[in-house]
């Protein structure tokens, strides 16, 4: 079976609320103060607006992110509480709900191959006593490293 030219339905790309406009809606007052609506102009603004970015940024992650270097022992244990590695790293970012921890220098050298968490004590003179246990979310191959989401953080003296 084929399709002649004549059959071949053209698909318009305009959104069918403006679509419903009259054809001269652009040059007609918009509410009576003498304004000229532009629809083009008002998706433009919509899409560079702050506020567009943020709300895509809101599905990327919970929280923004703030850039840190602070060096960390790290201790990966597995689902069921054994000790898979130790070693140490650098969080190169960190939020409320989350971490980049990257530069992972592990005893084995990789990650384990089924579910584990980590347990990360932080060095710097500042954080001392500062323990967190984390979950795993992403792998960071460009820093060898881990984002992770923290489950439980606690500050011993």
């Amino acid at each position: 079976m084929t399709t002649s030219a004549a059959e071949i339905k053209t698909i318009d790309p305009t959104p069918a609320l403006l679509r419903q406009l009259p054809a001269d809606a652009a040059e007609s007052p918009a509410a009576g103060n003498g304004m000229k609506v532009d629809p083009e102009r008002i998706f433009h603004a919509a899409r560079d607006s702050a506020e567009f970015f943020d709300h895509l940024q809101a599905h990327y992650r919970d929280t923004r992110r703030t850039l840190v270097e602070i060096e960390c022992d790290v201790t990966l244990l597995l689902a069921d509480g054994a000790l898979f590695d130790t070693g140490a790293g650098v969080l190169l970012n960190v939020s409320s709900s989350g971490a980049l921890i990257g530069r992972l220098k592990l005893e084995k050298g990789c990650l384990p191959a089924q579910p584990f968490k980590l347990f990360l004590v932080l060095k710097r003179e500042e954080y001392k006593g500062v323990r967190i246990e984390a979950t795993p979310v992403r792998f960071a191959d460009e820093v060898f490293g881990l984002g992770v989401k923290f489950a439980e953080i606690s500050v011993s003296a």
